[in-house]
């Protein structure tokens, strides 16, 4: 049964209707009418299969095509597959033993279409190699929501999911382009975020008081923190971007180095012009806090979307550890630097961490299609002076896991 799941259209809005799957002979005139009548014909392939071929060139491809189509209950109606049949691995094998200057692809093809808007077609392509490896049973590849939506933002988006599989999502006007591998442009701010994460001290553990020093040997104005690991990241940030000339791209807002009109987040992204936030979370944590709810969704609906960077460590809490070194060790360091601070060297002591080690990064990205399934209430209590706080959003940490919110994924190889 064809039930109702959710839907792109193309102008990139969002609805809840039933799938318009494309029969083979529609996926064929599609493919056709994209690529070139000229440079494309369908190859029959005993019993009752077809590939389509396309010349570009000297260089030769075979489409193995399947159509987009929701999983159905009870699966998320954000989440859709496209069934890879045995013989697709059995074709791709074949024409690598025997041709081996043709590149096959396994594509799927998304189509929605309504008559306010015209018809809206979004190729998928699956890296073929993760799945030539699943041996004696059909497969499923699946495309989310945000990726299909991603697509008709940029032209072609590319992402590693959950599972470790390549996958491209492609408009269709980008995807000949794309095929012939003219212009498939990488994502600058994913290039920028790998580079910091090659510089940044994943897989090693970071004792408090040794960070607390760092930062203040090097000015960073929050150096005195308790919650000094995500200062940490936030310090090693600004310093990546200053020291590489990123601003331009994306930039350190946070605490008292904002513009004029900078909003109350930690990262702009002026040339993209969108903003995203910092968080540094324990990796055992089922849940990090957000930001202001009426803040955030204005955000959102204003710059079309936003970035939570995620970085997860390990944890050793103070308390687990000799005498509550780092609790100590830090007070007694910012009363040498201030003989007026005048906290008791046990100040914080029950939730101090000892020591991080960072081993995982995650961009989130939350947009006008995706935004209300990833965020829940924060309760956080009153102010001192009892009034209530304003209502923030809680980061449930299952959208680390969701291929409907992930837009790129770091983890440090132990």
């Amino acid at each position: 049964m064809n039930v109702n799941s959710e839907q792109i259209t193309l102008d990139k809005n969002l609805v809840v209707a039933p799938d318009q799957p494309l029969s083979p002979k529609k996926l064929q005139a599609y493919l056709m009418e994209t690529l070139g009548q000229d440079r494309c014909k369908v190859l029959t392939v005993p019993p009752r299969k077809w590939v389509l071929e396309y010349i570009e060139g000297e260089k030769v491809y075979h489409l193995l095509v399947r159509t987009c189509t929701y999983l159905g209950n009870p699966h998320p109606i954000y989440k859709k597959r496209v069934q890879l049949p045995l013989w697709f691995n059995d074709y791709a094998n074949a024409i690598k033993e025997q041709h081996p200057h043709i590149d096959v692809r396994y594509i799927g093809v998304y189509h929605y279409g309504d008559k306010h808007h015209g018809d809206n077609v979004i190729f998928v392509d699956f890296k073929k190699d993760t799945y030539l490896a699943k041996k004696g049973h059909n497969s499923s590849a699946h495309i989310y929501t945000n990726d299909l939506f991603q697509a008709m933002t940029y032209g072609v988006f590319t992402k590693e999911d959950y599972f470790g599989n390549s996958i491209s999502a492609i408009r269709k006007d980008k995807f000949r382009d794309y095929i012939t591998h003219q212009k498939s442009a990488p994502n600058s701010l994913f290039d920028l975020f790998r580079q910091f994460n090659c510089g940044f001290t994943f897989g090693k553990w970071l004792k408090a008081l040794d960070v607390i020093k760092e930062m203040h040997q090097n000015d960073w104005h929050q150096w005195r923190q308790a919650e000094w690991a995500g200062w940490f990241l936030e310090y090693k940030f600004n310093k990546f971007t200053l020291d590489n000339k990123t601003i331009h791209q994306m930039r350190y807002v946070g605490s008292s180095l904002k513009r004029e009109g900078d909003l109350d987040f930690d990262i702009r992204f002026d040339e993209a012009d969108f903003y995203g936030d910092l968080k540094a979370s324990d990796i055992t944590k089922k849940e990090t806090p957000g930001n202001d709810q009426e803040n955030l969704v204005e955000c959102i609906l204003k710059f079309d979307k936003f970035w939570y960077v995620i970085y997860e460590h390990e944890t050793i809490k103070d308390s687990q550890a000799t005498d509550f070194e780092a609790t100590k060790g830090r007070n007694r360091y910012i009363k040498s630097v201030d003989p007026s601070y005048d906290k008791d060297e046990m100040s914080y002591h029950a939730r101090m961490k000892h020591a991080v080690k960072f081993t995982k990064m995650t961009i989130v990205e939350l947009n006008r299609i995706n935004y209300r399934k990833a965020l829940t209430d924060f309760h956080q209590g009153r102010q001192p002076d009892g009034h209530a706080r304003k209502p923030k959003f809680n980061i449930n940490k299952q959208v680390l896991a969701n291929d409907n919110f992930v837009v790129f994924r770091y983890t440090y190889p132990q």
